[in-house]
């Protein structure tokens, strides 16, 4: 019995631990920016120096947009991805070396369900030089 609760405790903490660092991933979609609405496009494109995290909420839908900062052009891809973490989304975005030339990006566009923009935080991870 004591060793039962002691096993059941310690898959308890594991998964606590789990959720509180790693998370759960979020339901989105990775779109690119000709598929996103009009009106976000026109955003993005109207100022064009403007790095970091942006979100953007139409309709039934939000959308938040990563740029790097890219003014060097480096040989970069970046990623975005969204997890349950904590009780709260968090929006992580990672800037890594590009492996490849097919693999450069310097900015990713999520699409999911709406969200209020005060519930997302956000994580920035940049590759060490």
């Amino acid at each position: 019995m004591k060793k039962r609760l002691i096993l059941l405790t310690f898959f308890l903490g594991l998964g606590f631990f789990y959720y509180m660092s790693i998370g759960f991933k979020v339901d989105y979609e990775e779109i690119s920016l000709e598929e996103a609405p009009k009106k976000i496009r026109k955003d993005i494109y109207k100022d064009t120096s403007v790095t970091g995290f942006r979100v953007f909420q139409e309709g039934h839908h939000t959308y938040v947009y990563y740029k790097s900062n890219n003014k060097r052009n480096d040989y970069i891809t970046t990623s975005l991805y969204m997890r349950w973490k904590a009780g709260s989304i968090v929006a992580m975005a990672r800037v890594d070396y590009a492996a490849n030339d097919g693999d450069i990006s310097y900015d990713q566009l999520i699409k999911m369900d709406y969200r209020s923009s005060k519930d997302i935080k956000y994580e920035e991870e940049i590759m060490s030089k």
